[in-house]
């Protein structure tokens, strides 16, 4: 299938700035002239698709620094610009940072890609947003009230994002319990898989600082 190189896309996108113009950007129609390549050719389901383990890469690297709320959605079918987005929360400067960081070593490790094609994310910790652009896949690390306010997510849904499972890239939370009485060796574990319990989780542990996005 032909289309445009990571570097065209990056170029197109070049011409947007973060924040609103990026949020007017996703509403913005694709028509038959701007698709590119043949819908049809997609792989059916996000999981099957040729960029899935660029994907859960990513958001096993993300997962392995705490990122709350990681949310992966392949875009192809309504946009030329990106294929796949990946949403994460860090809830401290150090935490926003660390994701950033290991998503940058991880990808460059297993697959030889670097943001921007100079290795620079977009962004930084201190404005609550940081963007990693590998062309084909975009990385938003987000603070709690940037992904709430911009609310990034919810305007690829409403284009037509389609959401990809990742939950074999992520790690069940394990609760390492040592019980008195209880009969239990301290090396027992409990194992908490109910991954979808996430009510409330990205608004805790907000630092109160002075940027808009971290108070």
């Amino acid at each position: 299938m032909g289309g445009r190189t990571n570097k065209q896309r990056r170029e197109d996108r070049g011409r947007l700035s973060k924040g609103n113009e990026m949020l007017d950007f996703i509403g913005t129609p694709v028509t038959s002239k701007d698709m590119v390549g043949d819908i049809d050719s997609i792989a059916a389901t996000p999981e099957d698709d040729d960029l899935a383990d660029l994907v859960r890469c990513i958001v096993g690297a993300a997962d392995g620094r705490k990122a709350d709320n990681i949310v992966a959605m392949r875009v192809s079918k309504v946009s030329t610009v990106t294929s796949f987005v990946v949403i994460a929360t860090g809830n401290s400067r150090p935490q926003n940072q660390a994701i950033t960081a290991v998503v940058k070593d991880e990808v460059e490790e297993a697959f030889g890609f670097l943001p921007g094609g100079n290795g620079v994310p977009e962004g930084s910790a201190d404005s609550g947003w940081t963007v990693l652009d590998y062309g084909s896949v975009m990385v938003h690390v987000m603070t709690p009230k940037s992904r709430l306010f911009y609310n990034v997510e919810g305007k690829w849904q409403d284009e037509g994002g389609e959401y990809m499972d990742i939950s074999d890239a992520i790690l069940p939370n394990v609760n390492f319990v040592k019980l008195v009485d209880g009969g239990r060796d301290s090396g027992d574990v409990d194992v908490d898989v109910d991954s979808d319990d996430t009510t409330g989780s990205t608004m805790e542990g907000v630092s109160e600082e002075d940027d808009p996005f971290w108070s």
